[in-house]
C-alpha cells in the first residue's frame, strides 16, 4: 500500500494589483467571473502539460503527467534539486545525480479540491512539495487575478486532546479559530452566512477570537454544536487554530495531526502503461472518492 498525505486547496481573489499587470488590464480582469470559474481555469492549467512547469525560486521540478481525465490528475514530481548522491565502487567515491520523485494525484472534480503527496523522502520541507505546487499554480493564476493556498488536513480530536490537557491544569486563556475565504459550499455552511458574508463583504479571512472574560477561562464544550462546526471548517480547510492555554504558550493545533489516506500499489505501478479497462483509473477514483471533509 502507498501512503499519501491529505490537502485541500482554497482559492481566494486577488482584489490589489501585486503582480507586473499593467493598471488598465488588471481593471478589465472580471474576478467574480474568475472565481466562478475557478476549477475550471485550474483544469486549464493542469490540462497544457507543455506550459506547466514547476517552479520555485530559481529550480524547476520535472513532472510527468500520467492521467488528466474528468477533472483528476495523476503526476509525478521529481525534486530536481536534491543534492547529488555519493556512490563508492572499487574504492572510488563518485558523485552521482539523485533526483527523487513523489507520485502526486489531484481531485479537481466540482467542490472537491484535494491533492494527495505521497508519503516519501523524496522531498523535504524548504521547500515542501505542497510549497511547489502551491508556487506553482499561483503563479499560473494570477492573470484571473486569483490565488490559492494548498494546506493539509487536520484531526478534530487533536483540538479536544489540547483543550482537556488544559482545562485539568490552569485553564484556557483564549482560542483563535481561522476561517478561509468562502470556497466549498459545505465548509461555507460550517461556517455559517454571518461569517462567509463577512469574508465576502470586507475581502477578509475572518477570525473568531474567544476570550475568557475577568482573567477566567474559556468554556468550551463537546455539546455546543457551533463550536464543533467551527472546528471542523479550520480542519477540513486546512486553518490551523490556536489555543493559549494559562501559564504556557500558544499551541497549533493542524501541526501533530496530519491526514494520511492508503491506496493498493497496484493503481500507481507502470503508470505510462496502456490501461484498456481503465483498472487503475477506477481505483484512484474510489480513493479520492473515499477521502473525507473532515477528520475526527
Amino acid at each position: 500500500m502507498a501512503k499519501f498525505q491529505i490537502y485541500t486547496y482554497l482559492f481566494r481573489p486577488v482584489m490589489e494589483n501585486q503582480i507586473e499587470i499593467p493598471f488598465e488590464e488588471f481593471q478589465k480582469i472580471d474576478v467574480q467571473d474568475s472565481l466562478d470559474r475557478k476549477q475550471d481555469l485550474t483544469s486549464e492549467v493542469l490540462d497544457d502539460n507543455k506550459k506547466l512547469k514547476f517552479k520555485f525560486n530559481s529550480v524547476e521540478y520535472a513532472h510527468k503527467m500520467y492521467i488528466g481525465q474528468d477533472g483528476i490528475y495523476v503526476l509525478r514530481i521529481a525534486n530536481t534539486g536534491h543534492k547529488p548522491a555519493k556512490v563508492e565502487t572499487n574504492f572510488k567515491v563518485m558523485q552521482q545525480e539523485n533526483h527523487p520523485s513523489c507520485i502526486v494525484i489531484i481531485d479537481n472534480r466540482k467542490d472537491r479540491q484535494i491533492i494527495a503527496i505521497e508519503h516519501n523522502s523524496a522531498f523535504g520541507k524548504d521547500p515542501s512539495l505542497a510549497v511547489i505546487i502551491q508556487t506553482t499554480l499561483r503563479k499560473a493564476l494570477q492573470n484571473y487575478r486569483l490565488t490559492l493556498d494548498v494546506t493539509p488536513k487536520f484531526h478534530t480530536s487533536e483540538f479536544w486532546q489540547v483543550v482537556d490537557t488544559s482545562m485539568m491544569l490552569k485553564g484556557i486563556d483564549h482560542v483563535d479559530f481561522p476561517f478561509a475565504y468562502p470556497n466549498l459550499p459545505e465548509i461555507s455552511d460550517m461556517v455559517g452566512d454571518y461569517m462567509t458574508d463577512v469574508a465576502r463583504r470586507t475581502n477578509s479571512e475572518p477570525t473568531l477570537h474567544l476570550k475568557g472574560q475577568n482573567n477566567e477561562s474559556v468554556q468550551l464544550s463537546r455539546e455546543d454544536l457551533w463550536l464543533l462546526s467551527a472546528i471542523k471548517a479550520c480542519a477540513a480547510s486546512g486553518r490551523p487554530i490556536l489555543i493559549k492555554p494559562k501559564g504556557s504558550e500558544i499551541r497549533k493545533i493542524g501541526v501533530d495531526s496530519p491526514v494520511y489516506e492508503e491506496i493498493s500499489d497496484v493503481a500507481l505501478t507502470e503508470l505510462d502503461q496502456k490501461d484498456f479497462f481503465n483498472t487503475k483509473y477506477n481505483i484512484i477514483v474510489e480513493f479520492l472518492n473515499t477521502i473525507k471533509l473532515v477528520y475526527e
